[in-house]
């Protein structure tokens, strides 16, 4: 297992409000995604990964969970990095702004975006548990 620290920033995000879930997750996965790659690749995104979200799971969570109130959102990504400097030069490049920005715009919801940072704290993997980490969170 690869236990490098890196930062993970997420963002969550809901669709274009004209768009099919099917649609979004065609245009997300299949159109915004590869056009991505390059720019990533230049800014030392390490690992990208795409949440798209189950609807029949979501519902099926409602009802055998009730009182857990479930995230509306339609979407979550995971930018992998090793500084977050490199995240923020990212969207600040201006391929992102001429380009990317507004091709998101045509399947997400920009004014539902939210943004987080931290790391994984990893405590089963492949079945297994694990016993050391890179990052110690021991209260002092």
């Amino acid at each position: 297992m690869d236990t490098e620290k890196l930062i993970r920033v997420t963002m969550l995000f809901k669709k274009h409000p004209d768009m099919s879930d099917e649609k979004f997750d065609e245009y997300w996965a299949h159109i915004h995604g590869p056009l991505c790659i390059d720019w990533m690749k230049r800014y030392g995104i390490l690992k990208c990964v795409q949440k798209h979200i189950n609807k029949d799971g979501l519902r099926h969570l409602a009802t055998t969970l009730p009182t857990w109130p479930l995230s509306t959102f339609d979407g979550i990504e995971d930018f992998y990095v090793r500084q977050l400097k490199d995240f923020t030069d990212a969207i600040l490049d201006d391929f992102y702004q001429k380009t990317l920005l507004p091709d998101a715009g045509v399947f997400a919801d920009a004014a539902s975006i939210f943004l987080s940072v931290g790391e994984d704290y990893i405590l089963v993997d492949d079945g297994k548990v694990i016993e050391q980490h890179e990052r110690d969170y021991h209260c002092a």
